[in-house]
């Protein structure tokens, strides 16, 4: 499901560094509340958050290359890149989704834009 995807991979980007700041669960939260949280969902974060998604599983889980860019997206917006581990997450990612540095930038400067 596409909401559960980009909600790991807000998770994913947001574990990058060791641990999710409180500016970082409010993201994540907000979106969730927006999807309209439930207590299966509450039990699918809760199950996500003690075991993120790598970039790698991420990557294995899209099927288009505009799924890459919401995910790659959603990963981005979750975190202020402020750690080397969320940077090499960031780029990792990318990576994998095959999406270009150019476009990772584009993403990049229309986040902390926001």
């Amino acid at each position: 499901d596409q909401a559960t995807l980009l909600v790991r991979a807000m998770i994913g980007a947001a574990a990058a560094d060791g641990r999710i700041d409180a500016k970082e669960q409010q993201k994540i939260l907000g979106s969730l509340k927006q999807a309209g949280l439930d207590s299966d969902a509450q039990k699918f974060l809760m199950a996500e958050i003690s075991n993120p998604a790598g970039a790698g599983d991420l990557a294995a889980a899209v099927t288009s290359p505009q799924e890459a860019v919401q995910v790659y997206t959603a990963a981005r917006i979750a975190i202020d890149v402020d750690t080397n581990e969320e940077h090499a997450f960031l780029a990792e990612l990318a990576a994998a989704l095959d999406i270009d540095d150019d476009l990772a930038a584009h993403i990049d400067a229309t986040a902390r834009g926001a």
